[in-house]
């Protein structure tokens, strides 16, 4: 594969038309702020606490490009925050908060070649070493995992005869 084909293909789960279904964007703008921090049940997560994992994983993919750009580290994520944290943010702000992890990646991606795939970066939590090619696989896939888990979320809250607008 290449950069490019990676860049695409992000941009193509957020903004433009997918064979399965919505894009990201597309999914979360036809939320409501009040629906957003809704559980469907105990055990599931939030639309908003998906998009705050998702956030938390696209900055630290973001500090990992910008380490190796030797650029100065801009955010520390949490993984998952609670709806009661999010709750403080705000739904805009994650929306854009979200809009902006991508943008970041894309222009930090962009103007690069091909062999960006093959240098590698450190992953602290599991003290082992990949190429970035596995990075930008993995926010493409977690994305779209997690995509058709708010998918379902909004599936179960209208069955709960919620209004997602």
């Amino acid at each position: 594969m290449t950069i490019q084909f990676y860049a695409q293909q992000l941009e193509a789960i957020n903004y433009k038309a997918l064979w399965v279904g919505q894009n990201m964007m597309e999914k979360i703008d036809g939320i409501s702020k009040h629906t957003a921090f809704i559980r469907p049940i105990p055990e599931l997560h939030s639309v908003a606490e998906i998009l705050g994992h998702l956030i938390a994983l696209q900055i630290d993919v973001i500090n990992k490009l910008r380490v190796h750009f030797n650029l100065q580290l801009r955010y520390q994520p949490e993984h998952w925050r609670s709806n009661e944290e999010l709750k403080t943010i705000g739904w805009k702000q994650l929306k854009e908060d979200y809009e902006k992890s991508i943008l970041s990646i894309l222009v930090l991606i962009g103007d690069k070649d091909d062999s960006l795939l093959e240098k590698t970066y450190r992953e602290e939590n599991h003290k082992s070493i990949y190429p970035f090619e596995f990075a930008l696989e993995g926010v493409i896939h977690h994305t779209m995992y997690h995509l058709g888990q708010i998918g379902i979320t909004i599936k179960l809250l209208i069955k709960k005869e919620l209004h997602v607008t």
